[in-house]
């Protein structure tokens, strides 16, 4: 794998072999994010403080794209060591906040001319094309928080990065992979909880007297019982009421279940690919989706921990 520091001015700087690093990808929040470190020579001083791009380069493709958010020279008995760490693409959009706004026809144009595109995002594909819509902005919510409110209130999508910074919009088709009983596997962990989990929703606009339930019927079937009350804006539409209610409950299922797998293979899979799995010592089998991916490489080891969810309807 090469890997890569870019500066302010664009120019790149190939790094050393990698003494250790650590790639972390998933699906929405929070965003990804690396660690890397190398053999350190006070020659790089400059172009560690100039960094602000790094870029990891396996087989050809990107896998990795990211911010930098700050760097550590060490010396020890080890020698001279140092450790990069940043974040995904998202990091613009999570470290930028917006002035207080309402709009009562934005247009996603308009959301990403206006909270996108200013702050270092350049690439984007859109896979949804969600209708013109009131659009309240708080003071304070940052840039991705008001393109994820105006994603899920006018089409039920997210956005996300992948993996070499381009900003997906709506789902994107991952690859489709199948793992059986005897693949190499050094851990395998199966989690299912109901604590933190929503059964219903009442969403209120007090200032109108209006308000909606929405429920998570699969799990009141089976005796959940947590009831939450979320009051929305005077100007909030009935349908906006529903989404928040059913966003809320979304983000309550996000840890329901896990089945998470350590396998030998760098770069195994990633966020939205499709896996089958069949013969797991756990009693698992079916189609699951990855949620979350940690690519990681030491001294002791390398390989990658698959964290994967029931396939989404």
């Amino acid at each position: 794998m090469d890997s890569f520091l870019i500066d302010y001015k664009g120019e790149s700087f190939k790094l050393p072999v990698l003494l250790e690093w650590n790639f972390s990808y998933g699906r929405t929040l929070p965003c990804d994010a690396f660690e890397i470190s190398f053999i350190y020579d006070k020659s790089m001083l400059t172009m560690l403080s100039n960094a602000v791009r790094f870029r990891a380069v396996h087989e050809g493709k990107t896998v990795f794209f990211g911010v930098v958010d700050d760097f550590e020279v060490s010396v020890s008995e080890y020698g001279c060591i140092v450790s990069v760490n940043g974040r995904g693409m998202a990091a613009l959009l999570l470290d930028n906040e917006a002035e207080a706004a309402q709009y009562y026809s934005a247009s996603l144009d308009m959301v990403l001319d206006k909270y996108v595109y200013p702050w270092g995002i350049t690439q984007v594909k859109r896979n949804v094309n969600p209708p013109p819509q009131a659009l309240v902005v708080d003071s304070g919510a940052s840039m991705w928080r008001v393109l994820e409110d105006f994603l899920w209130f006018g089409c039920g999508a997210k956005p996300r990065f992948s993996k070499d910074g381009v900003l997906i919009l709506g789902k994107e088709p991952g690859g489709r992979l199948s793992m059986s009983g005897n693949i190499a596997a050094s851990e395998q962990v199966l989690k299912r909880k109901r604590y933190g989990v929503i059964s219903e929703v009442l969403v209120k606009n007090k200032a109108l007297g209006t308000g909606s339930t929405v429920e998570n019927t699969g799990f009141k079937n089976q005796g959940g019982c947590c009831r939450r009350v979320v009051n929305v804006p005077r100007k909030t539409r009935f349908d906006a009421m529903r989404s928040t209610g059913e966003y809320q409950i979304g983000q309550s299922k996000a840890d329901e279940f896990m089945f998470s797998i350590v396998v030998s293979k760098i770069f195994a899979a990633f966020p939205g690919d499709i896996i089958e799995v069949s013969g797991s010592p756990l009693g698992l089998s079916g189609t699951f989706y990855v949620d979350r991916a940690d690519c990681f490489a030491n001294g002791d080891r390398a390989g990658t921990e698959i964290i994967m969810k029931v396939q989404e309807e």
